[in-house]
C-alpha cells in the first residue's frame, strides 16, 4: 500500500467528510480502479499504463450492499462509478477514468461509504427489532421487509423449521439495521441494508460449511429517526462555470467535480474549460438553474442528477450560426 505526500494527505483529513479511500494517478486513454475489501486492482484500458499511483484505505470496505459515493478532485475527463458492491460481484466496487484528451493527465479521487450505524450513534427515535431462527443446509440467503420473512436456498436443501418475529414493521424509508445476537456453527452476516433499490428488504446470508443442516438464530435491530433529523432541503448556490469556444451541438456531462464535452455531428469545440465552485452533490433532490452568460445559441438542462445515471448532470448547447461563438454559462445547484 502506498501513501500520498504528507501535505495532500492533511488537505484531505481537513475536509468535512473524511473519505474511507482516497487515489492519484496519472492517466493516458483511460483505466477501471476495482476495490474489493483493502485491496485495489487498477486495469489501465489503453495502451500506456497508469503512472505515479498514490492510495490509502482509511477503512476496509465493507462486504454490503451499500452506495459508495464519489468525489472527484482533480481530473480533466469523465470519472464515474461503473459497478457499485454487491454479492453478485463479490462486494467489488469498481471507477472507470475516460481521458479523451491527448497525452496524460493526474486524476485524484475520494470515495465514501458507510462505516458506521449513524442513526444508533444519535439517539432518539422508535427502535424496532426481528428475530430469526431456522435449520440451514449449506448456505440460504434471508430476506426481510416489513413484517415478513422469507429464505432462499443458493446451495443445499431448502431452509427447515423457519420462524421469526418483529416488534414493529422494517419501514418502507432508507434506515440502517444492525445484524446481532447471531448463534450457528457457520457464517451469518447482513449482506444488503434496506433501501428504496431493493424494496426496502433487509438481506443476511447464512452459510453452513459441515455436514447436514445446522440451527441458526439472528437478530435485526433498527433504530427510526426523530421527524426533527430528516435531511434539511438545500438551496441552490452557485456550482460551476463554463466556458469554451462552440459550433453546432455540444453535450456537456458533469459529475462531481469534473465536466466532459461530447461532440453531436459536424460540431467542433475548443478552448472548453470548467471552474468549479462546489462539487455536483451525489443527490436526486436537487433543482440546477442553467443560464446563459454569453452565447449566441441556445442553452439547456437535458438529464439531471438521478441514481440509474450515477448523479451525473448533463446540458446541451445548440448553435446554429457560422464559425465558433464563443459561450460562458453557469450552473446553479
Amino acid at each position: 500500500m502506498r501513501f500520498f505526500p504528507l501535505l495532500w494527505l492533511a488537505c484531505a483529513l481537513a475536509a468535512q467528510d473524511q473519505p474511507q479511500f482516497i487515489w492519484r494517478g496519472e492517466v493516458d486513454s483511460g483505466a477501471i480502479l476495482y476495490l474489493r475489501g483493502d485491496k485495489l486492482e487498477v486495469k489501465a484500458t489503453g495502451r500506456t499504463p497508469v503512472s505515479g499511483q498514490q492510495f490509502h484505505f482509511y477503512n476496509q470496505l465493507p462486504d454490503l450492499s451499500d452506495d459508495a459515493r464519489l468525489e472527484v478532485r482533480q481530473g480533466r475527463g469523465y470519472v464515474h462509478v461503473i459497478d457499485q458492491p454487491r454479492l453478485e460481484n463479490h462486494y467489488t466496487l469498481a471507477i472507470a477514468i475516460e481521458d479523451r484528451q491527448a497525452g496524460s493527465s493526474p486524476y485524484s479521487i475520494a470515495v465514501f461509504w458507510n462505516t458506521s450505524n449513524r442513526e444508533f450513534e444519535r439517539g432518539g427515535g422508535r427502535t424496532g427489532k426481528l428475530v430469526w431462527t431456522g435449520r440451514i443446509d449449506q448456505e440460504a440467503l434471508i430476506s426481510c421487509q416489513e413484517k415478513r420473512c422469507t429464505s432462499q436456498a443458493v446451495i443445499g436443501a431448502p431452509v427447515a423449521a423457519e420462524k421469526f418475529k418483529f416488534s414493529r414493521a422494517l419501514p418502507r424509508r432508507d434506515v440502517d439495521v444492525n445484524l446481532e445476537d447471531t448463534e450457528g456453527r457457520g457464517e451469518i452476516r447482513l449482506v444488503e441494508q434496506p433501501r428504496e433499490r431493493n424494496n426496502y428488504t433487509a438481506k443476511v446470508s447464512i452459510r453452513d460449511p459441515q455436514g447436514g443442516s445446522g440451527e441458526y438464530s439472528f437478530k435485526l435491530a433498527w433504530r427510526e429517526a426523530k421527524k426533527k433529523e430528516s435531511i434539511p432541503v438545500m438551496t441552490a448556490g452557485r456550482g460551476m462555470i463554463w466556458k469554451g469556444l462552440v459550433s453546432g451541438n455540444v453535450r456537456v456531462t458533469i459529475h462531481g467535480r469534473s465536466a466532459f464535452s461530447q461532440i453531436l455531428g459536424n460540431a467542433a469545440i475548443r478552448e472548453e474549460n470548467a471552474d468549479f465552485m462546489q462539487p455536483l452533490p451525489a443527490r436526486m433532490d436537487l433543482s440546477p438553474v442553467i443560464r446563459t452568460l454569453q452565447g449566441r445559441g441556445s442553452v439547456r438542462i437535458v438529464e439531471n442528477p438521478t441514481e440509474k445515471n450515477n448523479y451525473t448532470l448533463v446540458f446541451e448547447i445548440s448553435d446554429s450560426g457560422s464559425g465558433l461563438s464563443p459561450y460562458e454559462v453557469e450552473l446553479d445547484w
